[in-house]
């Protein structure tokens, strides 16, 4: 079994693979490239989002309930009526006619990376998230921000008991320290769901979107 995260960087995608021993990366602009046959993927981007009718996803109020001082990690995606939109100014008014709330820099800095993933119908491709994986895996969300030592320090302590390679130790201009961090979080928790069982929240059904974790709890 091959564990394989994805996180969003610089122009294109940092991926990482676990295979229970070693963490190894690489860089491409194209999500489809990195996809591994009979690997399980993690993904650090929304895929399905909510339309008109539902807009609120129960998958981030899920992710949100898990964390407490980082659940503002978890943003809200647009809705899937505005995605085709040519513009931030656009998007934003479209949102606000459709549902009454506008939509973030961040999320609309994200959309062609959502239509890139919402393209992918390979099997065992799931949206995931670092921050909400970390506390699955240890039992407590992180106590201090990835983009600080500490909290860099915190997440490489959870990866050292899966490995001790170091691949966010390569610099490159552009790729950050903590996207790398992040797709390594993601591709050991994709081998735990691939090896000991995938949880999907909230309970998959018709048309709703799901976040992936693995099923495993402090080790």
């Amino acid at each position: 079994m091959v564990g394989v995260g994805i996180d969003g960087a610089g122009g294109g995608w940092v991926r990482i693979t676990y295979d229970s021993i070693s963490l190894c990366l690489t860089i491409s602009e194209t999500l489809e490239d990195l996809l591994i046959d009979g690997a399980m993927h993690f993904v650090d981007m929304p895929k399905d989002l909510g339309t008109v009718n539902q807009p609120n996803r129960e998958c981030d109020a899920w992710m949100r309930a898990q964390l407490s001082g980082r659940k503002a990690s978890v943003f809200t995606p647009p809705i899937q009526e505005v995605l085709a939109e040519s513009t931030y100014e656009a998007a934003n008014e479209k949102s606000r006619e459709l549902t009454g709330k506008g939509i973030s820099k961040q999320a609309w800095n994200l959309t062609p990376r959502i239509r890139e993933f919402q393209r992918i119908t390979a099997e065992d491709v799931y949206e995931s998230h670092p921050e909400v994986c970390f506390a699955v895996m240890t039992g407590q969300e992180a106590q201090n921000s990835k983009k600080t030592k500490e909290g860099q320090d915190e997440r490489i302590a959870l990866l050292r008991r899966y490995s001790n390679s170091s691949p966010w130790k390569w610099k490159m201009s552009n790729v950050q320290v903590d996207d790398i961090i992040d797709a390594c979080i993601l591709a050991v928790a994709a081998y735990e769901a691939g090896t000991s069982g995938l949880a999907l929240h909230p309970e998959p059904s018709t048309d709703t979107p799901v976040v992936a974790m693995p099923d495993v709890k402090e080790r």
